[in-house]
């Protein structure tokens, strides 16, 4: 008996309850005819949790508020009384911040306590603007003790509470000198890796809780689809630490544990590199600055992902660039911000690609193009045709070496005839690491070593390469040993190594009949060419890098 009367003061209260919620949405939807703004029921929108986050928790209470939906310059406030001052004053900072107006919803204080129940915890908040982060130098500061080793900076950002760990991760990466942030979930943590130097390094591992809120974070401030986990997304935000701006390129890839977040960095303030800083021999550096000097002809940078390919070819560009002349772009992404340049940016998901983003720059009437990468044919076909009519055209091409890039042309259809006037200089390169000036340490080389980099410097005249350096009995290298410095890697910062190849005289003619790569290799070193490792073992005899470092390339 006592249970039947337990059940129907349940039913009671329910219906009680639900009674109420009715109310108070009739009540809703009355202050917004009031009010001439449109009313919205948001138990059971389908709106991301996530979303919530770009207005913190605390705040969105004294409002009376909560962000429900965004998309593009679509965003939309839902809240309970529009006409108290803590909502008006959030309307004038989120309008300032996006730099347009919020629309404006009715809603019940059921459909605001059903909001707010979907944040996960109270947390400190990056910035209300979706597409930025600050980092304070008071943040960066607090990574100073811990960066003299991996080792330490890991404990430091594996025992961060979740809500700290994006701020966290970022401080380090900027304070490590990091050009890529991956964080990889795995079934039952998180590992962070940072890429300095070209080389990916293990920094910590965290709880999945914390990957799930980074996760969040970086979808939301880089305006990716919270609810979509099964295709892989791209954006981008800004990052300002201090008076310094990142751009951050977010890709995000789902994995058989989880999305996996790579995070790249470009700093704003980072200059464009002249020639003389690239790494080049005197020999390489005026026969650059020979091509440079054509007003036409077709200028290629040759290597896998991660070589330095467009750094060289900005160079390149700030040598030629000029008042009189006009470059058009055409980058994916945009990586250096060059004043008088007109720098474009293709788009796929419009259409925009490399082949026809360059059939529109021709019509710009141009005199210098540069276009991000040779992929396919007809941007190929469509780039030498510029250069055999009055433009001169730098690219980048994916290649192990100089001669392996004619192959690849004629490969994608290019006949040697249209091919050997058409391109003016090929160079193939790799990035080395430098020694750590603060802890790299000499030793005797031994006879082994010296045996096979005469082997590798076989074929090189005097002039390039004296070979009397290897009889020296007391020579001595560079070797890496880690300091505080470099965070105790033992090196710290890159140089370029080289295969310039000026197809011109006897090499084009050996291009003009088709020869094969061996052929066109002789040639290139009859006309002085190195290899990408004859240059590298130049700079392990000069004590800027190590043998271990050429090796280490040279299997890529």
């Amino acid at each position: 008996m006592a249970k039947n009367l337990f059940d129907k003061s349940g039913d009671v209260t329910a219906k009680l309850a639900a009674l109420n919620i009715q109310q108070e949405e009739r009540l809703a939807r009355h202050r917004a005819e009031t009010l001439r703004l449109p009313y919205i029921d948001l138990f059971a929108f389908p709106f991301e949790a996530g979303l919530l986050e770009i207005i913190p928790k605390e705040e969105a209470k004294v409002a009376g508020t909560v962000l429900f939906y965004k998309k593009g310059n679509d965003l939309r406030l839902g809240v309970v009384n529009p006409q108290v001052a803590p909502f008006k004053d959030l309307v004038k900072r989120v309008t300032e911040r996006f730099g347009f107006e919020p629309q404006v919803y009715i809603i019940s204080h059921h459909s605001l306590k059903t909001a707010i129940a979907r944040y996960q915890r109270d947390e400190e908040y990056v910035s209300l603007a979706t597409d930025t982060i600050s980092i304070t130098e008071e943040q960066l500061n607090q990574f100073e003790e811990v960066l003299d080793s991996f080792e330490k900076l890991g404990q430091r950002i594996s025992s961060v509470v979740p809500t700290e760990l994006m701020s966290s991760i970022m401080a380090g990466a900027v304070k490590m000198r990091a050009s890529d942030i991956h964080v990889e979930p795995r079934l039952k943590e998180a590992r962070l890796r940072y890429r300095i130097d070209g080389v990916l390094q293990d920094v910590a591992t965290f709880g999945l809780d914390g990957w799930k809120q980074l996760l969040s974070r970086v979808k939301v401030i880089s305006d990716l689809k919270l609810n979509v986990h099964n295709v892989p997304q791209e954006g981008s935000f800004v990052m300002h630490v201090g008076e310094t701006k990142y751009d951050i390129r977010v890709s995000v890839l789902p994995g058989g544990s989880g999305e996996y977040i790579v995070l790249r960095l470009l700093n704003r303030k980072e200059g464009v590199l002249s020639l003389d800083n690239l790494g080049m021999k005197e020999r390489d550096r005026l026969v650059v600055g020979e091509a440079l000097k054509e007003s036409t002809g077709l200028i290629l940078t040759a290597g896998p992902t991660g070589s330095g390919k467009t750094t060289t070819i900005v160079s390149c560009l700030g040598e030629v660039n000029r008042p009189e002349l006009k470059i058009i772009t055409l980058e994916d992404p945009i990586e250096y911000r060059i004043m008088g340049i007109e720098q474009t940016e293709i788009d796929l998901d419009s259409g925009y690609t490399f082949a026809v983003g360059l059939r529109s720059i021709l019509r710009q009437d141009p005199d210098i193009i540069f276009v991000g990468e040779m992929r396919d044919n007809e941007t190929v076909e469509t780039s030498i045709h510029a250069a055999m009519t009055g433009h001169l055209v730098f690219s980048t091409i994916h290649s192990n070496d100089a001669s392996g890039v004619i192959l690849r042309l004629i490969g994608m259809g290019v006949m040697p005839y249209v091919l050997a006037p058409a391109i003016d200089l090929i160079i193939a390169q790799r990035l080395v690491r430098l020694v750590c000036k603060e802890c790299a340490e000499e030793y005797k080389v031994d006879r082994k070593t010296k045996e096979h980099i005469s082997d590798v410097m076989d074929g090189l005249s005097e002039q390039v390469f004296d070979r009397k350096i290897l009889n020296d009995p007391n020579l001595k290298f560079m070797r890496p040993k880690g300091c505080s410095e470099c965070g105790q890697t033992g090196y710290r910062g890159r140089i370029g190594v080289f295969e310039v190849m000026l197809v011109k005289g006897e090499l084009e003619e050996a291009v003009l009949r088709g020869e094969n790569a061996l052929t066109i290799r002789e040639v290139a070193h009859r006309q002085g060419m190195t290899t990408i490792r004859q240059d590298a073992y130049l700079k392990v005899i000069n004590k800027k890098t190590s043998v271990e470092e050429v090796e280490r390339i040279s299997e890529e």
